[in-house]
């Protein structure tokens, strides 16, 4: 034993240890599992209240857009903001989707309705993409909110949850019967209730007498762009949908379980594009709450991102 040369096996054994840990820390720096992406989610909306951008993980080409328009950290939110009221974070470890929707205020104590879009790859984001909602800018505009229903966070018996498919095809599903005034695609749990900007919209009496189920009365909403789909949580059974709304201007009496529905362009404020990321809970198939942030846009307005 004494005639071998330990040398070369020394240096052998230290490549190969050194190509495990090379190895090892590529598969970490690779994953961002659920808790890294809440972890990465808390990093970015606890920095953009305190401007301080240069500590949240961005990749080098990290594209951001605010309301369509491409942005960087030296303006709109990153320099608006100086708190949170509310926050309703999501997140997807399969595709490194994180969502938020939130409200916050502006350092003159204005409010900020916000829905962000977040992409992980690695551990750092290389997407940002952000609608925001100011008073005056939607009709519908409740920032009353201070923590989201607990449904939202209760998981789904494994026996009644959905596939990674049904739950995208549900959120696909929804926008088609909006645009079509149909909502024989969709079963909606007789107790759903949803929200736009934070206020209830259905089985909310005077204004909001209609059940999510009463999809019929938007059929001038009838064309819409290419759906994202950026988060799902088959545990949860929470499904976000991202599309865009493009209404012609048109005038047009509809008959509606037997009575007359008038469109205008005055009534509907026509022509215009309704830019829309909506939420979805399900549990066996069936949607039992709605969360809606949208916000009117110049007709044809682009939302940034690919086809929409």
């Amino acid at each position: 034993m004494t005639g071998l040369n330990w040398k070369p096996l020394a240096v052998l054994a230290g490549i190969m240890l050194g190509a495990c840990a090379s190895v090892s820390a590529q598969e970490t720096k690779a994953d961002c599992d659920e808790t890294c992406l809440y972890q990465l989610a808390g990093t970015f909306m606890d920095n953009v209240v305190d401007q301080y951008p240069q500590s949240v993980p961005f990749s080098d080409d990290v594209r951001m857009t605010e309301n369509g328009v491409d942005v960087d950290t030296t303006g709109g939110v990153w320099t608006e903001t100086s708190a949170w009221s509310y926050r309703h974070t999501f997140v997807d470890p399969e595709q490194g989707g994180i969502g938020v929707f939130g409200v916050a205020q502006t350092k003159d104590a204005a409010d900020l309705i916000i829905a962000l879009r977040l992409k992980v790859e690695g551990q750092e984001i290389t997407e940002s993409e952000a609608l925001v909602v100011r008073e005056g800018e939607f009709p519908l505009f409740e920032t009353g909110m201070t923590r989201a229903r607990p449904l939202w966070y209760q998981y789904v018996p494994e026996e009644r949850r959905n596939t990674r498919e049904e739950l995208a095809e549900i959120a696909e599903n929804y926008f088609w019967g909006l645009a079509n005034g149909d909502p024989s695609r969709l079963k909606f749990h007789p107790d759903c209730n949803r929200q736009e900007n934070g206020f209830q919209t259905t089985n909310n009496p005077p204004r909001m007498m209609r059940s999510c189920a009463d999809l019929y009365p938007f059929v001038y909403m009838h064309s819409y762009r290419p759906t994202e789909i950026p988060v799902i949580d088959t545990e949860r059974g929470i499904v976000l949908g991202i599309t865009a709304f493009d209404m012609i201007e048109q005038t047009k009496t509809v008959m509606i379980r037997g009575k007359p529905f008038e469109i205008t362009p005055e009534g509907r404020r026509l022509p215009r594009t309704l830019f829309l990321y909506e939420l979805f809970k399900v549990d066996n198939g069936q949607v039992m709450v709605i969360d809606a942030f949208l916000m009117n846009q110049p007709f044809g307005a682009k939302m940034g991102w690919g086809e929409r």
